[in-house]
């Protein structure tokens, strides 16, 4: 049996502003977690570690994370363990790539354009990868790799998106599932997408790993690593393996019946979790009798996350802010005015109902009642 870790987007080096004072620590703990990694695939044997894509967040970062990745290499060089490391988007092999000028240990294989297969003879294998120079490259990040007749398992690395119709259909690389069935391949490393996914076609696997830590507050599923075991031709079995210390979660919560702090207080702290990265947007019509602050709930509550954030996305109800005295000549007057205009002679009423809408939230903004979040 041939055991491969496979990781990808790890993002070493990334800055972390939604998280706000937290932002250091999590930039600071992808590096241990990446230690981790090491240290699992050699607790488990493995042959191979592969790394499909954004071990770096971008080309240029601090000497102290070059020099502890190369040390994490010379472990696995010790251990007789090869890595093989795919540029990704962040790291993509451009004339300024980090892979360019930072000399890894003997064992670490980097894919090039000119240097797309690596032949490992001791494990009859052999790797593929596909190094782009523009990471806004349209190619597919498989096509052209030939497979040779040396090895008899062969491994693919790809960093890129799945087409998937009416959803994912364009993207700076991106793969056709046709072409992973057809494409000769036991096993088809992916990164990019930051969640465990598989996506076999045929007889290849094919799967994401994830990241092994949470990135961004628009991808769930982060935290692990894929352990893939190839026990022979046509029997190839991947498991995730949990690495990751943090995970992130989104809540909507209807703020249009709350008089009070206290049922939407009630509703964030049962989430409370020192690991959990909380988003909690406060939405619907809010009555303007109730003085919602999504500041003070965030201060109140945030000791009891890792990270959390309160948005207020509500807005007061169509009737509230007609029936507002306010004097016409202050700002929010005159747009209150502004838009009853456009309200009442609006052309159609779907042109009447998105002009509401806008008087809704331009006047929630107007009052300080709404965040806008970058």
């Amino acid at each position: 049996m041939i055991k491969i870790l496979h990781t990808a987007d790890m993002h070493l080096g990334r800055e972390f502003p939604f998280l706000g004072d937290k932002g250091k620590e999590h930039r600071n703990q992808l590096l241990r977690t990446f230690e981790k990694i090491v240290d699992l695939a050699i607790s488990e044997n493995v042959s191979l570690l592969l790394i499909a894509g954004d071990l770096f967040d971008a080309n240029r970062v601090h000497g102290i994370i070059i020099g502890k990745v190369r040390a994490a290499f010379r472990e696995l060089e010790n251990k007789g363990i090869p890595v093989c490391i795919l540029p990704g988007t962040h790291d993509v092999y451009n004339e300024d790539s980090i892979y360019r000028f930072v000399g890894f240990p003997s064992n670490v294989t980097v894919f090039t354009p000119e240097h797309d297969k690596e032949i490992f003879d001791g494990l009859d294998l052999t790797v593929y990868g596909k190094a782009f120079e523009d990471k806004l490259s349209g190619e597919s990040p498989i096509r052209g790799l030939s497979i040779v007749k040396e090895s008899n398992f062969h491994i693919g690395m790809a960093h890129c998106s799945i087409r998937i119709k009416g959803r994912i259909e364009k993207d700076t690389m991106i793969l056709d599932r046709k072409e992973i069935a057809n494409s000769g391949f036991d096993y088809l490393a992916l990164g990019h997408w930051h969640s465990f996914e598989d996506f076999s076609q045929g007889n290849t696997k094919a799967f994401y790993c994830g990241s092994p830590e949470p990135i961004s507050m628009d991808q769930k599923g982060a935290g692990n690593v894929a352990i893939v075991a190839i026990h022979g031709k046509g029997n190839v079995t991947v498991e995730p393996v949990q690495v990751g210390t943090k995970r992130l979660e989104a809540i909507t919560i209807d703020v249009s019946s709350a008089k009070s702090d206290d049922p939407i207080i009630e509703m964030i702290e049962a989430k409370a979790d020192p690991t959990l990265i909380l988003e909690a947007t406060l939405a619907g019509l809010c009555s303007m009798d109730y003085d919602l602050n999504s500041q003070q709930i965030e201060d109140q509550l945030g000791g009891q996350f890792f990270c959390l954030r309160v948005l207020d996305k509500s807005h007061p109800k169509l009737e509230e802010v007609w029936s507002e005295n306010i004097p016409e000549e202050t700002v929010a007057g005159k747009y209150i005015k502004m838009m009853q205009h456009r309200i009442a002679s609006a052309s159609s009423e779907e042109d009447k109902e998105i002009y509401e809408e806008a008087l809704k939230l331009g006047f929630a903004m107007l009052q300080g009642r709404m965040q806008v979040v970058e």
